[in-house]
């Protein structure tokens, strides 16, 4: 009986060896699963933590504007119009080290006004004469900011952009430089038009007679800056002037875009 007994405690022992592995197995991949699922929930917490401190951020010391640009000419009597959403963001700048007090970001391209056989007309993201025509400080001059600036303190003056709205006409004389091109493929006939004389770029007949800029809406920072909120900014510049995406060509050094051989007005067709 003894050994019997032995015998069936040894078969007991042997059943039980396998399914004892087999819960020990199990309690430790819960284990696993159980710490795996709590480092996931830090990492998802870390990076909802970080996503709301960058909407934060974004929210409180940045501030983006878009506004429609629009130029109104005639041709023989005969009224052309061409326009461009343009996106400029000022931001805060809080590196210690810097000494300037803000950073502004434009997006867009040059405004087209299409005058038929006479030629096209580009009003650039650059200044003319007056050195608040540029495309960052147009909108702030339009709309009153002192010195057509953005007013101080920043926070103040961010708070200020995004309250923007409305329309404005502008006087011809504080648009941006405007060219045009003698042979639209090549960009090296670029001459500048003085917006009150278009007669002398483009004939007889051709006169600039309004401009306007319209605040539109700028959508929810960051969604914005990938194209799904707000209105469209303007593109398709390239189409027209098929030498645009190969500047490279251009260039004594194709590899270095700082030994660019064409004139300055050529970087005030389009953004970064």
């Amino acid at each position: 009986m003894t050994r019997s007994r032995g015998v069936e405690v040894d078969c007991r022992i042997g059943l039980r060896v396998p399914q004892l592995m087999f819960a020990a197995t199990r309690a430790l991949a819960c284990a696993s699963v159980t710490v795996a699922a709590r480092s996931m929930k830090r990492i998802a917490l870390f990076i909802g933590i970080a996503v709301a401190a960058y909407f934060v951020y974004g929210a409180v010391f940045s501030a983006t504007v878009r506004y429609c640009l629009t130029l109104q000419a005639e041709v023989d009597g005969e009224p052309k119009s061409g326009s461009g959403i343009i996106e400029v963001t000022y931001s805060k700048n809080n590196d210690p080290i810097s000494q300037a007090a803000f950073s502004i970001d434009v997006r867009g391209e040059a405004v087209i006004l299409d005058l038929g056989p006479r030629g096209t007309l580009f009003a650039l993201l650059k200044a003319d004469t007056d050195s608040r025509s540029g495309p960052e400080y147009i909108v702030l001059k339009a709309f009153d900011c002192p010195g057509g600036a953005l007013p101080s303190p920043v926070i103040n003056g961010l708070q200020q952009v995004r309250h923007l709205s409305g329309k404005r006409e502008l006087a011809l004389t504080s648009l941006p430089l405007l060219v045009r091109f003698r042979d639209p493929n090549d960009p090296k006939t670029v001459e500048r038009v003085n917006p009150l004389d278009l007669e002398r770029s483009f004939g007889a007949g051709v006169k600039l007679v309004h401009a306007e800029l319209e605040i539109v809406p700028a959508g929810i920072w960051p969604f914005n800056s990938i194209g799904i909120t707000g209105e469209p900014l303007t593109t398709g510049i390239n189409l027209r002037l098929k030498w645009l995406d190969h500047l490279d060509q251009y260039r004594s050094d194709p590899s270095n875009p700082f030994s660019s051989t064409l004139p300055p007005e050529i970087s005030g067709l389009r953004s970064n």
